[in-house]
Formats: C-alpha cells, structure tokens, sequence
C-alpha cells in the first residue's frame, strides 16, 4: 500500500517523492500546476550557508588564535627549561605559558 500522496503538504512532498513513485508523480503535477514553487526556499537555504560560511571563518580565526597562544605558551615553558634564560625565572615563565594556556 502506497502513501496517499495527494494528502502529503509540500515538505512531505519533497522527501517522499524520492523514496515513492506516486509522491514523485505528486509533486511533479503540483510543480506544473504552479501550486508549488520549487525555488521558494532557495533564499533561506542561501542565507544558511552564509551563517554557516561566517561561523566557520569565526572558528577558524579562534582556532588560529588559540595555536597562537599555544605557541607561545610553549616557547615559554622552553625558556623555563633552558639554563642560559637569565631574564626571567622558571616561575615566572610558567606563569607566562599558563597565562597564554587559560
């Protein structure tokens, strides 16, 4: 037994009429009777992967930014180890590296 096609709303319509011959002829008559605009949602959809497009260039600069400090916090930790680093003392150089690490 089939899905009664002509009682499916149009987003029904859209993911049925792959898995469903009769969903598909549905949607293919409600398409050419114009009752259905398949470019109706074309703009939300892009305006979707805008915001997807901003938070991904967002967590890639923090996540270049959080390397940054990671570097630093670790030539940090090197000075502490290092006998020649007169400067600064091992404490206050870890105290840097955490301070970058936090």
């Amino acid at each position: 037994m089939g899905i009664p096609a002509n009682a499916l709303k149009e987003d029904e319509l859209f993911h049925y009429a792959s898995l469903e011959p009769g969903a598909a002829d549905e949607l293919a008559r409600r398409i050419a009777a114009g009752d259905i605009d398949p470019n109706a949602g074309l703009e939300d959809l892009r305006e979707d992967i805008r915001m997807l497009e901003s938070q991904a260039d967002d967590a890639e600069d923090e996540a270049n930014l959080l390397r940054t400090y990671m570097a630093e916090a670790s030539e940090f930790i090197r000075r502490a180890m290092s006998p020649e680093e007169r400067q600064f003392s091992v404490n206050e150089l870890l105290e840097k590296a955490l301070g970058r690490l936090e």
